[in-house]
């Protein structure tokens, strides 16, 4: 998985990335952890990608990332933010 390349523009600053959906007009704020998470999804990653990468950079244990990771991505898919 990986996010959309089309019709969405984002930014960054600090620790928050504001993404716009285009069509609809639609932003969502996402910050901490997430905008990381953002980061390693503009390539082409798994849900075990981002879990080892996180666990790798912060202060958690797999469970936790995986169990926070999932919820995430699929709060992307729901908003169709995924490619």
């Amino acid at each position: 998985m990986r996010l959309r390349t089309t019709d969405l523009s984002a930014r960054t600053i600090g620790t928050e990335t504001i993404i716009l959906n285009l069509p609809d007009s639609r932003y969502f704020s996402i910050t901490g952890v997430g905008t990381r998470v953002l980061e390693l999804l503009g390539e082409e990653r798994s849900v075990d990608d981002l879990v080892d990468t996180i666990v790798g950079e912060y202060e958690i244990d797999a469970g936790t990332a995986r169990r926070d990771i999932e919820a995430f991505v699929d709060r992307l898919r729901q908003a169709q933010l995924l490619a």
